[in-house]
C-alpha cells in the first residue's frame, strides 16, 4: 500500500513514468527530473553524512585525548560497529590500547597479567536498551546491571557513546567520575 502510495506521489511530481506494457503490466520509468531529484538528495545526503563524520570525529577525538591525559591506557568499544574506526583510529593517535571485542580484552588482560584500572568500556545505547536475558530490567538499566550484564568488572568505567558524541571531551570523560 506505501509503495502504491509513493509512486502515485512521485508520478504527480514528474519524478516517475508510468508505462502501460499491455493489460496486466506496468513499468515505472524515472524521468529526467526524477534523477535530478535523486541526484540532488543524494549530495544533500552525503554533505550531512560528511559534517556528522567530521563532528563526531572531533567529539570522539577529544574525548580519546581526554582519557589518555587522565591516565586511562585502553578503551573497549562495545555494540555495533559503525563508529569503531573512528574510535580506533582516535586511539592511535593518542596511543591508547584499543578493543572492539570483550573476550578479546580480557583475555589480553589475563595473559600479560594486567589489571583493569586503565580500562574504560564505551557502549551503544542500543545495547543497553536491548536488556539481558539473565538480568531483571532494574539491574539491566543500571550501570552496575548492565557491567555485570557484559561481565566487566565494577571498578571499570561504562560511557554510552551518545555521551561521547554529545559532550566535549572533559565533560564526557567528567560523568565518569
Amino acid at each position: 500500500g506505501l509503495t502504491n502510495t509513493l509512486l502515485k506521489r512521485f508520478i504527480e511530481r514528474g519524478w516517475v513514468k508510468l508505462l502501460h506494457v499491455d493489460g496486466r503490466k506496468i513499468k515505472y520509468a524515472l524521468t529526467p527530473s526524477g534523477m535530478e531529484e535523486i541526484a540532488v538528495r543524494t549530495v544533500d545526503y552525503f554533505m550531512r553524512a560528511s559534517r556528522n563524520a567530521s563532528l563526531y570525529r572531533k567529539k570522539i577525538d577529544g574525548f580519546i585525548e581526554s582519557l589518555g591525559r587522565s591516565g586511562y591506557t585502553s578503551l573497549l568499544l562495545l555494540g555495533p560497529a559503525e563508529l569503531d574506526f573512528l574510535f580506533d583510529y582516535a586511539c592511535m593517535k593518542y596511543g591508547i590500547q584499543f578493543y572492539h571485542c570483550y573476550k578479546v580484552c580480557a583475555q589480553k588482560i589475563r595473559a600479560q597479567h594486567l589489571r583493569y584500572e586503565g580500562l574504560v568500556a564505551v557502549y551503544a545505547d542500543s545495547l543497553q536498551a536491548s536488556g539481558g536475558a539473565e538480568s531483571s530490567s532494574a539491574e539491566g538499566d543500571s550501570v552496575e546491571g548492565m557491567k555485570k550484564r557484559l561481565g566487566l568488572p565494577p571498578s571499570v568505567p561504562l560511557i554510552r557513546v551518545s555521551q561521547v558524541l554529545l559532550n566535549s571531551g572533559g565533560e564526557a570523560l567528567a560523568s565518569l567520575d
